[in-house]
């Protein structure tokens, strides 16, 4: 090997191997800075192999020495697989941001990238006939065709599929109307799907082409939601409309933008028929979402005295007239419902039913202003009231929850004396029974022990997000223990021992 060409091959062996073993130290994180090592150290590789006459892309000539012949075939071996390299390097600093949405098209590159380099190396290095070679491989790839047929198919289906990307990784989709769940993972066979019952299903690529698919969260996540309802025609249907208006209004679960609708679908002697639609954040929230309308659609009719209807061609008819119950009836079944009077016996709940008092307030009206002290505690009987809560100097006031028929407020403030930390306003008409601290007092006199039961279920309450003395909770609380703090509040204000 004459000398010039041995210090030119020798110097471009060292270039690429510091280039490289540089990219290699640096951290994986680093990715722009490794392709720069890379792309300096081949521009170098490439320099000094031109400067020796060694041309990547001829066939190397015969240097009468056979030694010099396979040195140089070698460093043209090393060219090209470093190409290969550079090519898929580049890609993968360009996606890097999109690493699991892009790995189908990198790995696809990657691959033609090397079967050219492969290709390459047998015509320029080994110098030998490709035409033969790509004629055995078509007939080659006619056989694997056919006998991989279903694999193939589920491969170029995953390759449109990124190509025309109906989804990303991350969104809710629903294939066919059976299964939905979220996409974690699109790969060269399958398109993996995480169920709503936490299960991972692969299905193949070629299944998800052919399917019909929802995509749930684009363009916007949030997600809309239809049900129908079926009322007996007590009124007319106008009014019965707006009491499912107000029931979706109470919800705490769905959006208020878009804002919910009711509309009649049918109407008849048996049954008016009404839809009703509303958006939830996310079709994950669909569950829980109508869960509480078909609660609070059952507890305001139930407060307006309507029933719901029979299903269509049900055997069973409903005897005629409404559903409106006595008045102390309908008191008993309010207090029935609160945990807070669960610990209370039979006879100790007729006793405050006796005592409730009715109130009605307007639309808009303040029932309960921050700082200051519920004199009782209310329970909504129907209607729908607002709990806000000031966020911080120029925030102004956000919604904590929404209050329908059943639920109550007052009470941490009646039972511990302690101001309301919220702004309780109504949104509708509404009305409540009222039970003041001094009719309270009887039946906690009598079984003092139901105060430790009372501070339990307050702390509960508070614990599970609802910030009931959030500003008031001191040193005192910390040392004590919330439930034991409410305990002793509720007995030193109704001096229980």
């Amino acid at each position: 090997m004459e000398l010039p060409l041995f210090y030119s091959l020798l110097l471009a062996g060292v270039i690429i191997v510091v280039g490289y073993a540089a990219r290699w130290l640096l951290p994986p994180t680093r990715l722009i800075e490794r392709f720069l090592c890379q792309l300096v150290a081949f521009t170098g590789f490439t320099i000094m192999l031109l400067a020796a006459r060694v041309v990547p892309s001829a066939p190397t000539p015969a240097l009468g020495q056979t030694s010099a012949f396979l040195t140089v075939s070698a460093f043209k071996l090393v060219w090209w697989l470093a190409l290969s390299w550079l090519i898929v390097g580049f890609v993968h600093t360009i996606f890097h941001r999109q690493l699991r949405e892009t790995r189908l098209a990198q790995d696809l590159i990657a691959g033609i990238a090397y079967t050219c380099t492969a290709v390459a190396i047998i015509a320029y290095v080994f110098d030998l006939p490709v035409q033969g070679l790509l004629t055995a491989s078509g007939l080659i790839a006619i056989v694997l065709g056919l006998a991989l047929q279903s694999t193939l198919g589920d491969v170029f289906s995953g390759i449109m599929i990124n190509v025309s990307k109906p989804y990303r990784l991350g969104d809710w989709v629903i294939i066919d109307d059976s299964l939905q769940g979220r996409v974690v993972e699109t790969n060269w066979r399958s398109t993996q799907v995480l169920t709503g019952s936490n299960d991972l299903a692969a299905v193949p690529n070629s299944v998800v082409a052919k399917s019909k698919l929802v995509n749930a969260s684009y363009p916007a996540k949030a997600h809309g939601i239809t049900i129908t309802v079926r009322l007996e025609p007590a009124m007319a249907p106008a009014r019965e409309c707006v009491l499912l208006e107000t029931a979706l209004l109470g919800c705490n679960k769905i959006l208020r933008t878009p804002p919910p609708s009711v509309s009649v679908l049918a109407l008849d002697a048996l049954a008016m028929e009404c839809e009703l639609d509303f958006f939830v954040a996310t079709i994950e929230d669909t569950a829980a979402a109508k869960t509480e309308v078909f609660d609070l659609v059952y507890r305001h009719c139930t407060t307006a005295g309507i029933r719901l209807a029979m299903p269509p061609g049900s055997p069973v008819a409903l005897p005629p007239g409404g559903t409106r119950e006595p008045l102390e009836a309908t008191l008993r079944r309010l207090l029935e419902r609160l945990p807070l009077f669960a610990p209370l016996s039979e006879d100790e709940r007729v006793s405050l039913v006796a005592k409730m008092k009715l109130r009605s307030y307007k639309p808009g009206e303040i029932v309960l202003a921050p700082e200051s002290v519920a004199k009782a505690l209310a329970i909504v009987a129907s209607g729908v009231l607002v709990t806000l809560q000031d966020a911080g100097p120029g925030k102004g006031e956000v919604e904590v929850v929404r209050l329908n028929p059943g639920d109550c407020y007052g009470q941490s403030d009646v039972l511990t004396g302690a101001p309301s930390v919220f702004t309780i306003k109504t949104l509708t008409r509404t009305t409540v029974y009222e039970i003041t601290k001094d009719d309270l007092l009887p039946v906690l006199k009598e079984r003092p022990a139901i105060a430790a039961e009372l501070g339990y279920i307050l702390s509960r309450r508070a614990a599970l997000g609802e910030k009931i003395l959030e500003n008031q909770i001191d040193q005192e609380i910390h040392e004590a223990g919330l439930a034991d703090w409410f305990t002793s509040r509720i007995k030193a204000l109704f001096n229980l021992k």
